[in-house]
């Protein structure tokens, strides 16, 4: 042992406050600890460390740590000096500890003729010692963690067939180093099949989409800015396999800080390429579905437009035919007829004016209709005047043709029956909503009565027929003031 020169020439004392030799201590810790010079080359071990790795002191002092420890040139993928040497090279550029990740370091078998070496697992801990604001050496803790890492083998072969259903994969990388220690799955989903353990970062990085590599940066980046145990990350990407296929992941992690200083992210990788294409599928077929509507919507608007045109067209031929008969019992059932092309014409020419093709504010459309019909029927000897008290209910386009029908034939027929020998009167027409109803009134202050005792004409068979269609229920009645008919139309079958 040469601690005790060590610790002469690094602080001066060879002692502590107790009295105990520094050696002494240095010697029994239950850690295993190397002393190194700024070139690597070991000065000083204790015996907690050589039985760790079975060696002699004359094994390792005085010689160069990576030839005392080389790579086991039975291992192909070992890596074990090439990581310790870039965690030692930041310490020394840095004048700050350094925890490393696990690494798999086997040592070799210092009595074996054959030249074996023994599977080792290892947790280091770099740091520097600096004597007047000057490095002068550096101290290489270990703790074997070689039993716990085999003892959690068993447990990740349990687990092994669960990861590779779900398409899980973990990683720890080492933010200081740019090593990256992954499990077999993680390794799988960024294309190295076989390969588990440690790995430089970059040959995760490179297969990450180049479109996608910046916001995978700038999500890490925040994370380490925050410096606190919500410093997480959440990042959906994709990669880039051999092949040229493309793969989704989604990796969850947290940054690990020491000394304040983002060192190491821990995180999970998932599978999410079935998933983003079935969004992609489902995104598509919504894109087609909203342009197939948009389609039928206008298509089905000018259905309606023509519609409208073509039976304002008729409404207006009859119109012009009954204007050129003689014959006033014709020239009223052509008027009639009109109006009631009219009426469905209307519907029409609303709902191409408010784009909606299925449903019709019909708080909008009977005043509309009752304006027509007070123009076309009243004449210049009397003068009627209508009330329209109209709520603003939203009904389908069937619905509506059939309320413009039925409100066209009841205020036709006030106007035809109720005000025969009268000037003046008065048309009320009501429409609102009344426990789950639809509630029609028009009433007239006229005769109080609908027609003269004789044979039901057209429109009585038309009002009929619509209510008996619609499962409604119809009263009529004289009032004291004229003449009321109620209808009533059930909503929640509509």
């Amino acid at each position: 042992m040469t601690m005790s020169a060590q610790g002469d020439h690094m602080d001066g004392s060879n002692s502590t406050g107790c009295g105990v030799p520094r050696s002494i201590i240095f010697a029994a810790s239950p850690h295993g600890y190397l002393i190194l010079d700024t070139d690597f080359v070991i000065i000083d071990v204790n015996d907690r460390y050589l039985s760790m790795t079975g060696s002699q002191a004359d094994d390792l002092v005085g010689k160069l740590l990576f030839d005392a420890f080389p790579d086991d040139p039975a291992d192909a993928a070992a890596d074990g000096t090439n990581n310790l040497r870039r965690s030692l090279e930041t310490v020394v550029a840095n004048g700050e500890p350094h925890r490393m990740a696990v690494q798999k370091y086997n040592i070799p078998i210092r009595d074996s003729a054959t030249g074996a070496f023994e599977e080792k697992y290892w947790q280091p801990l770099n740091s520097p010692v600096f004597k007047d604001g000057k490095l002068i050496a550096l101290i290489h803790h270990v703790e074997d963690v070689t039993s716990e890492f085999l003892g959690r083998r068993d447990q990740a072969i349990r687990l092994n067939l669960a990861k590779q259903v779900s398409g899980i994969g973990y990683g720890e990388l080492d933010l200081l180093t740019g090593t990256a220690n992954v499990s077999h799955e993680l390794a799988e989903l960024f294309g190295y099949p076989d390969t588990e353990g440690t790995m430089p970062v970059a040959k995760l990085v490179e297969r990450v989409h180049p479109d996608d590599i910046a916001e995978v940066n700038k999500k890490l980046e925040e994370a380490m800015a925050r410096g606190d145990a919500q410093a997480v990350v959440n990042a959906d990407y994709r990669i880039v396999l051999p092949q040229g296929d493309i793969r989704w992941l989604n990796t969850r992690g947290k940054v690990l800080f020491e000394h304040g200083k983002p060192t190491r992210f821990i995180g999970a990788s998932i599978d999410l390429t079935h998933s983003k294409n079935r969004e992609e599928v489902l995104q598509r077929t919504l894109v087609e579905r909203d342009r197939l509507l948009e389609q039928k919507e206008t298509l089905l608007g000018d259905v309606n437009h023509r519609i409208k045109n073509s039976l304002h067209l008729v409404s207006s031929i009859l119109r012009l035919e009954a204007a050129s008969v003689s014959d006033k019992n014709v020239r009223d059932r052509l008027q009639q007829a009109s109006s009631r092309v009219h009426a469905v014409s209307s519907v029409h020419e609303l709902i191409y004016k408010s784009q909606n093709i299925t449903r019709v504010d019909i708080g909008e459309y009977v005043p509309q209709l009752v304006d027509f019909l007070s123009t076309s029927t009243t004449s210049v000897d009397k003068k009627i005047e209508h009330i329209v008290d109209a709520e603003a209910i939203v009904l389908s386009t069937d619905m509506a043709i059939n309320l413009a029908l039925l409100i066209n034939e009841l205020v036709t027929n006030a106007h035809k029956h109720a005000f025969t020998q009268r000037e003046q009167g008065r048309v009320h027409i009501r429409l609102h909503r009344e426990d789950g109803q639809l509630r029609l009134i028009v009433s007239d202050d006229g005769l109080g009565e609908v027609a003269k005792p004789g044979k039901e004409g057209l429109g009585s068979k038309i009002i009929a027929g619509i209510v008996s269609q619609l499962e409604a229920t119809m009263n009529k009645e004289a009032t004291e003031h004229g003449y009321s008919v109620v209808i009533e139309i059930p909503l929640q079958t509509r």
